[in-house]
């Protein structure tokens, strides 16, 4: 290697897809809201997302999908193909698995997840915990 006090290089794949969100927030004696929808700045200009309350069954999730003003988008327009919306409902529905089994997490945010036919991938994630 040429570069300086290097040891090694770290290479992973570009990944493509439509951005997600999935997201979690405690809400008092209610417990945890679990929420969905396109990620990335579409979240902030759109602003549509679709909540239940934890735990989110398989169906829940995805009915969460389905009654998002997105959803065209996530199965897929003008020769772009949809995301992979079964993946997409389990991975809502382990996010409020873990929320329900660690209420020490306050707020929960994965944006962006990129996701496509095959796969969804977190970007980005934060969360933020609390002692009971």
């Amino acid at each position: 290697m040429k570069i300086d006090g290097a040891k090694g290089v770290l290479i992973q794949p570009m990944k493509k897809g439509t951005e997600l969100f999935i997201g979690a927030k405690k809400e008092g004696e209610f417990g945890h809201l679990v929420l969905c929808g396109l990620g990335g700045i579409y979240i902030e200009v759109l602003k549509d997302t679709s909540a239940a309350l934890a735990p989110v069954s398989k169906s829940e999730a995805i009915e969460m999908i389905r009654n998002l003003k997105s959803y065209k988008i996530i199965q897929g327009v003008r020769n772009q193909k949809g995301i992979n919306e079964a993946l997409f409902a389990e991975i809502i529905t382990k996010i409020s698995q873990l929320v329900t089994i660690a209420p020490e997490i306050i707020e929960l945010d994965l944006n962006p997840l990129l996701g496509n036919s095959k796969e969804i991938v977190a970007v980005d994630a934060r969360i933020r915990v609390e002692k009971i």
